[in-house]
């Protein structure tokens, strides 16, 4: 879910920056899009940091509350991630796609 978070703070860099450029008061504006470079860039750092360190984070990190527990073949007990992988796929799919448009976005202008 971090890397999520990361898309995210992207996104909403995306959106300080794009209301920056549409506001008409010239300081607010230089404000809004000096953050949203700020925000974009950060978001990125993050994003390479966790995937360069995922199996630190993941062996850490556990979502206990999102999981159930099922005994195995060999009655083992083990977590399973009772979510269905309609909803994990659209948490990834969400702000992947509101990225992109923001990019573009900006771009355009």
């Amino acid at each position: 879910m971090a890397r999520i978070d990361s898309l995210i703070m992207v996104m909403l860099g995306l959106a300080q920056l794009l209301i920056g450029d549409a506001l008409g008061l010239e300081l607010l504006g230089i404000l809004l899009q000096g953050t949203g470079g700020g925000t974009i860039i950060m978001g990125i750092y993050f994003l390479i940091f966790l995937s360069r360190h995922q199996k630190e984070f993941s062996e850490s990190y556990s979502k206990l509350e999102r999981t159930t527990i099922v005994r195995d073949g060999t009655g083992q007990l083990q977590f399973v991630d009772a979510r269905p992988k309609v909803t994990k796929l659209m948490w990834y799919v969400i702000p992947v796609g509101l990225t992109i448009i923001g990019a573009i976005t900006w771009l355009a202008n």
